[in-house]
């Protein structure tokens, strides 16, 4: 099953961990929550929660689509922007900086638009402002990665 995790140690004796599970498995008695108990428990990783306490918790799902997935980014009044529009840079499960920037450059469209003399419905601009800025590069150099987990952790490792 495709998928990772994390275990970050941060200041003050905290720690940060998660777990990701692609929700395209096969197996449908597989539980996320039972395999991230599991993966808590592993000889290395649960002396880490030894003694310790949670102090906060939270679940996420992804989308995790990539590049391929990205739908069409406007329509007459409206954007798809950060998140909603599937912008996580898939090997490195981080998303946050690729929605902050389309948010920027949605602004800048509708600002634009807003500004022009006779404004459109439609802020056109900002896919063509989103396929200049770095985050369409990011997004292109890595658009191959979680599709080749479809053919197996060799593959996709390839």
């Amino acid at each position: 099953t495709y998928g990772g995790s994390w275990l970050y140690h941060m200041e003050g004796n905290l720690v940060s961990v998660g777990f990701v599970v692609g929700l395209d498995y096969e197996n449908p008695h597989l539980s996320p929550f039972e395999e991230f108990q599991r993966y808590k428990t592993h000889p290395a990783i649960r002396p880490t929660f030894e003694g310790g306490r949670r102090i906060a918790y939270g679940a996420r799902a992804l989308s995790e689509g990539g590049f391929q997935s990205i739908p069409r980014l406007t329509f007459p009044g409206g954007l798809i922007v950060g998140d909603a529009a599937g912008f996580l840079n898939v090997p490195k499960i981080k998303g946050n900086h690729t929605a902050m920037k389309s948010g920027m450059l949605a602004a800048e469209a509708v600002f634009e638009l807003l500004s022009a003399k006779a404004p459109a419905r439609e802020a056109t601009a900002y896919p063509e402002k989103l396929k200049a800025s770095w985050v369409w590069s990011e997004l292109h150099a890595v658009r191959n990665i979680r599709p080749g987990f479809q053919k197996g952790l060799w593959a996709g490792l390839a």
